[in-house]
């Protein structure tokens, strides 16, 4: 076995399956098996189409010198899937996709749990296939053709093809041929109205323009962004609560239920269905295509929305801001580089607080619309010594209280509250004070004296170690009922001293060392509770995800740490399937 192979250059948007399928033609090998022996070092793969592994192996043998981050996210689905995920996975996907082991890719991506199948197929456009082989002298298969929820050509508007001869199985190479009457196509859509026609074009055209990205957004959290559009569209009340109902109603009527048949995203389907996920707390993955359709929904295409979040990171436009304290020789002048940006509750727009050096602060709500808007002062925070110093200017030299606060640009009220003695304290922050407040007011707490008892709490603190313990083992092995949480309030009631363990944690250190390690959080309990219903369910393959759930009794806002082991589990399983054809047999799952 040669120790290098020579890899074609890849096409503008090739699947790295399609330059090693065309590789395989070159190199006029009879099998598969050699191909993949030449290319990756070793024939215990199955090459994947849309995530595929072993990359740091194949740019080592490869003489035309490719970046393995360049095969991933211009020749592979990485960019289509990993802006919505978390940035720490989407490193764990690029990383297993370098690396000699590929499991666990897709759980990742959640297409493992997702509705939306995972299909090997190869689809092409006629005219794409025309267009190549008078450009580049052959066909090749383009990856955007490929993507779930690409039905139409985004270049040429036209439906897919779909290969029905010749085919080769999971283990082989499938080529396009560079003539027509080498191979039989049939269209993947037929007899579909004009208007499910143009919106299916419209998702490929914002697939398309998602793949392209250089810089890949950050869309995991979807809901920050397109809150305030939500709101703007009359979706969000006042409380910041989506109206659920409502917006699905719409976007039904948008796209149509015989669209959301074909793409298999039907946003009625279940009670706590995709599109009540994309409008929460990002909790788990949604798929891509999913989230294409509520954005399009929401600005009319994919672009716009690129175009209206790009100003929405910035809200208020960039650094510097101008210094609107009317006392300072610096008033409107661009000297602030800090602003701190939060949420409104009420509205869901952007709120700016702006803090200058001279110790005076404000905010304002966002966004900017003109370079005017830069110079309102919405609320005032912090006034700083240099407004608190001309105040005292002022009033000592006789000015009315009308003039100095049109001097210091408030109201006069503000002057006649700070001028009758109650001075603003210089930058501190509003927490602070109640938290001074706190610690100055009147203890409510009895303080008679008692009889005084004299108490070794080194061996009372051993002796409970012990009974906490013992209790702690005895529930952790109690394996046939459903798992109860370990907290401090059962274990002190089952030995029947709560009382010690809520007051007197500061002299039981021991116990509350062996506490530590076995008191859970809700999202641990809640990881137990899913390995308990996963031994349960260990009969059954695959396992269902609304079965796990069901069992371990989550509710649907349950963290990411106990999705991602829902996965793991789910994941598991597939792994663990019979073994009833070759594509089992392999080391190599993706």
């Amino acid at each position: 076995m040669s120790e290098w192979c020579a890899l074609p250059t890849p096409y503008p948007d090739e699947l790295l399956y399609s330059v090693i399928a065309r590789y395989h033609i070159r190199s006029n090998n009879t099998s598969p098996k050699w191909t993949l022996r030449e290319v990756f070092g070793t024939d215990n793969v199955i090459p994947t189409i849309d995530l595929p592994s072993h990359l740091d192996a194949l740019l080592r043998r490869n003489v035309v010198q490719i970046m393995a981050d360049e095969w991933i996210i211009k020749h592979t689905f990485y960019s289509y899937y990993a802006p919505f995920l978390p940035d720490s996975r989407a490193m764990r996907v690029k990383a297993l996709m370098r690396s000699m082991d590929g499991s666990g890719i897709h759980a990742l991506v959640g297409v493992t749990a997702s509705t939306i199948d995972r299909t090997d197929r190869l689809w092409f456009c006629p005219s794409c296939y025309e267009q190549d082989i008078q450009r580049y002298g052959e066909p090749y298969w383009h990856r955007v053709h490929q993507l779930p929820g690409v039905y139409l050509c985004p270049h040429h508007r036209r439906v897919l093809h779909k290969l029905t001869s010749p085919l080769s199985d999971r283990h082989g190479l499938n080529v396009l041929p560079i003539s027509r009457h080498m191979f039989h196509a049939i269209p993947v859509i037929e007899d579909l109205p004009d208007k499910l026609i143009d919106r299916l074009s419209d998702i490929a055209e914002d697939i398309h323009l998602l793949v392209q990205q250089d810089n890949l957004p950050a869309l995991y959290d979807l809901r920050q962004a397109i809150l305030p559009r939500l709101a703007e569209k009359g979706y969000v009340t006042v409380s910041s609560r989506t109206r659920q109902q409502k917006l699905c109603e719409q976007l039904v009527l948008f796209y149509s239920r015989e669209l959301f048949d074909v793409i298999d995203s039907d946003p009625t389907e279940s009670r706590y269905s995709w599109l009540e996920q994309s409008t929460r707390t990002a909790r788990r993955a949604i798929h891509p295509l999913r989230q294409l359709l509520l954005i399009r929904f929401l600005y009319g295409s994919f672009r716009e929305f690129l175009d209206r979040t790009d100003g929405a990171n910035a809200p208020f436009g960039n650094t510097p801001w101008p210094c609107l304290n009317k006392a300072a020789d610096h008033y409107k002048e661009l000297v602030i580089t800090q602003c701190d940006i939060t949420r409104c509750s009420d509205t869901g727009r952007p709120v700016g607080t702006f803090v200058c050096s001279c110790g005076f602060s404000y905010s304002r709500r966002g966004p900017d619309r003109s370079e005017e808007d830069k110079y309102y002062r919405g609320r005032i925070k912090t006034f700083g010594p240099i407004w608190s110093d001309k105040l005292k200017q002022y009033m000592q030299g006789g000015m009315s209280y009308r003039s100095t606060a049109e001097r210091l640009g408030v109201d006069t009220n503000t002057v006649i509250k700070y001028a009758n003695g109650k001075m603003p304290e210089p930058n501190v922050p509003l927490e602070q004070k109640h938290a001074k407040k706190a610690a100055t007011a009147p203890s409510s707490i009895n303080t008679r004296k008692s009889p005084y008892i004299r108490v070794d709490w080194e061996k009372r603190d051993l002796e409970l170690s012990w009974m906490v313990e013992k209790v702690c083992k005895a529930i952790l092995v109690e394996s046939n009922a459903k798992p109860v949480r370990i907290t401090i309030t059962l274990l002190g009631k089952r030995i029947g001293k709560l009382s010690w363990l809520e007051k007197y944690q500061l002299k039981l250190p021991v116990t509350m060392s062996i506490l530590t390690s076995y008191v859970e959080s809700v999202s641990q309990f809640q990881i137990r509770r899913v390995h308990w219903a996963a031994e349960r369910l260990s009969g059954e393959w695959p396992i269902k995800r609304w079965k796990l759930e069901k069992l371990a009794g989550l509710r649907p806002d349950y963290s990411q740490e106990v999705l991602d082991e829902i996965n793991r589990c789910i994941g598991q399983s597939r792994l663990l399937q019979p073994f009833t054809s070759p594509e089992e047999t392999s080391s190599w799952q993706h």
